[in-house]
């Protein structure tokens, strides 16, 4: 399984996915998609990527421990879901504004749906077993909910589109060696007699 870093590749693999669908239209440059948050000050993007929520995947708590052969035992993953938003940035110059942002939005939604399978193993070829492919699911939060998360952004409520990408899983670092069982001895010795004497087919009876 994948390293700390996993959670930054899924969201520079997601990156890269948006650049090459949403340019050169309805964005003429990949530049103008960036990993960004709402909040950002400066910047010359016109769509950006913000990782706005991540929590445990409860599904996949069972996963068990990895033994190599070297004997050693890593403790298990720990499996994650990845909520992003694409946002636009409000401070960049969008010609057309009302317009453009809605195709923006829309190209957005349908790059999400034709490509709703993300392969970490790409970004991460040299790991010991294939990362499980990731689904990315649009997501429905209520009105509320969404108000909710731009405020706590301290930033004025705006349009975007929220989406997850899952699961993903950070290796754990823990391990525990063991000893394999690699030989046994079994012996029968003869079973004694009340006066010590071995018992019929055990030895002389005499």
């Amino acid at each position: 399984m994948a390293d700390y870093s996993i959670i930054a590749d899924a969201s520079n693999t997601v990156l890269r996915m948006l650049k090459e669908n949403l340019c050169p239209e309805p964005l003429q440059s990949p530049e103008l998609v960036a990993l960004a948050a709402p909040y950002d000050k400066n910047g010359d993007f016109q769509a950006g990527l913000f990782l706005y929520d991540m929590r445990e995947l409860s599904e996949y708590r069972g996963t068990t421990p990895i033994r190599s052969p070297d004997n050693v035992t890593t403790f298990p993953s720990k499996p994650m879901t990845l909520n992003y938003l694409l946002f636009l940035n409000t401070k960049a110059q969008i010609a057309a504004a009302a317009e453009m942002e809605q195709r923006i939005f829309g190209k957005t939604i349908q790059t999400l749906m034709d490509n709703s399978v993300v392969n970490l193993t790409a970004v991460n070829p040299f790991v010991d077993e294939p990362e499980e492919e990731c689904q990315v699911s649009l997501l429905n939060p209520t009105f509320e909910d969404k108000t909710k998360i731009w405020a706590a952004l301290s930033t004025p409520y705006q349009l975007a589109v929220y989406f997850s990408v899952s699961p993903i899983f950070i290796s754990s670092r823990r391990e525990r060696s063991f000893s394999r069982v690699v030989a046994a001895r079994v012996g029968i010795e003869p079973i004694r007699g009340r006066y010590g004497r071995d018992a019929p087919g055990g030895g002389d009876a005499n």
